[in-house]
């Protein structure tokens, strides 16, 4: 059994950073395609261009991706201060305003305190801005903003001119904006159009795909992206988010107690961080709705288990695909979307399927609050005798509800992350400008106030706390 005391409890990832980065693509593009599509045309380019022509000693391949893939991070949240959503159409990557500029610095701040780029963000800083070749002599992040903001700009023009000839100088763009070295090589590699086509032609992406597939990571920094596959859920849902981290938490500590060996531990933990990654597809309304859904919107969210499979496919192992995917089966056939039953569920599956219902029961929700140990036990147990849950799963449920309990704030060391510094520094960002704070006051007053609801006396189905 794995050793699992608090001085040496994080188990060892069974998802590579290449792995991850793709995921967590994958779960963006359910946010706004067209973003993510723009930031794999920028990440493809800027790979060839810094192939081609060396950047600075401190810049690395790997992170040079990264930055290009997650590079406009803050064009996927709702920004409350310009009262946008991230599902508009006409995207303004290059607008030279407060609006479009906070978006760079949101991303830059998510970056560098949620991610191991730390210090490389920073090319994100002043991302709109023209060359300066003083910053080139003094800050290396300058070849990462250079080759990305002109890869971007490539990018956004092969998007809105499709059928126009692409210029001969990528300089005609925006001139005066490009390091002189960079755009030499962009011309260089794209004569006869070879890289605009490329890119049109949608033919880059599996050269792309092929190298995020050998992206390697330090152990710490692996770990430290896996979160973002949880965090990304906060982009749509909170309630998401706790939920996450709290079923992989009660997924660890019933595993530990019934002997599960490393290899089973890790699929289990890492299948439980993943297991509701398909929600980032759900309408926010569903995810977070103060109350009983109607039939239509159950069946919306079940659904969130599809968007789960279409993400994870192909990209991790078969063994980790199946535990999170199955994750609502139940025993006796009553649960989806396969109607498995006993003989298709082996036990790290079971295992998290009490782990997800567990904390379904013990969280706080927008329509109700945490459930006491009597009352959550109480339903788990009629959801054995009926057949649905393991027995013997539930019984260690039982036997050690209090000490599981207990381990959640060691165990949700492994997946929470002190995001307050990222609010810090982006508010004190945002909030620089007295007109825009007066601004944003007089907007949030003339919203109307939400009607209470109240919170649900009785549950009917717990398959309402479960997806909820």
């Amino acid at each position: 059994m794995a050793d699992f005391d608090q001085e040496a409890s994080k188990p060892r990832d069974t998802l590579n950073a290449g792995q991850i980065i793709r995921i967590a693509n994958r779960m963006l593009f359910n946010i706004n395609n067209n973003i993510v599509l723009h930031n794999e045309r920028t990440a493809y380019l800027a790979l060839l261009i810094a192939q081609s022509h060396p950047m600075n000693s401190k810049c690395t391949l790997t992170n040079l991706v990264m930055l290009a893939l997650f590079h406009t991070l803050g064009f996927f949240r709702h920004d409350i201060l310009y009262n946008e959503t991230p599902f508009g159409s006409d995207l303004q990557f290059f607008n030279n305003d407060k609006r479009t500029e906070s978006k760079y610095m949101f991303s830059y701040y998510y970056l560098e305190f949620m991610t191991p780029l730390k210090n490389d963000a920073q090319a994100l800083e002043g991302f709109n801005f023209p060359f300066d070749e003083t910053a080139k002599r003094f800050l290396y992040q300058t070849d990462y903003k250079s080759i990305i903001h002109m890869c971007a700009r490539i990018s956004d023009y092969v998007a809105k001119n499709p059928f126009e000839a692409f210029p001969a100088d990528v300089n005609e763009l925006a001139p005066g904006y490009f390091d002189p070295e960079f755009a030499a090589t962009f011309n260089e590699l794209n004569k006869n159009d070879a890289l605009v086509n490329k890119i049109k032609d949608h033919c880059f992406v599996t050269d792309l795909e092929h190298y995020l597939y050998r992206v390697r990571l330090s152990p710490d920094g692996t770990h430290q992206i896996l979160k973002l596959l949880v965090y990304f859920l906060d982009f749509k849902s909170t309630v998401t988010l706790t939920h996450s981290i709290n079923t992989s938490c009660y997924a660890l500590s019933l595993g530990k107690r019934l002997h599960l060996n490393d290899e089973d531990l890790n699929t289990l933990f890492t299948a439980a961080i993943i297991h509701d990654i398909g929600k980032i597809a759900t309408p926010t309304r569903i995810l977070e709705f103060p109350g009983k859904l109607s039939p239509e919107d159950m069946g919306i969210m079940r659904y969130h288990v599809n968007h789960t499979k279409r993400i994870l496919g192909s990209i991790v192992s078969q063994s980790i695909f199946d535990t999170a995917s199955r994750h609502h089966e139940k025993l006796n056939g009553s649960g989806y979307p396969a109607r498995l039953t006993a003989n298709d569920l082996n036990q790290i599956q079971r295992i998290l399927t009490v782990a997800d219902i567990t904390s379904a029961l013990t969280d706080n929700r927008s329509y109700k609050g945490e459930f006491s140990r009597e009352r959550t036990l109480g339903i788990i147990n009629d959801m054995t005798a009926n057949g649905e849950l393991d027995t013997d799963i539930v019984q260690v449920l039982n036997q050690y509800f209090d000490d599981i309990r207990a381990e959640q704030k060691v165990f949700q060391t492994f997946l929470t992350v002190d995001f307050s510094n990222v609010l810090k520094e982006y508010n004190d960002y945002l909030f620089n400008d007295a007109d825009l704070i007066t601004q944003n006051i007089e907007d949030i007053s003339d919203i109307e106030e939400v009607e209470e609801v109240e919170e649900i006396e009785e549950v009917e189905e717990v398959e309402e706390l479960e997806e909820l």
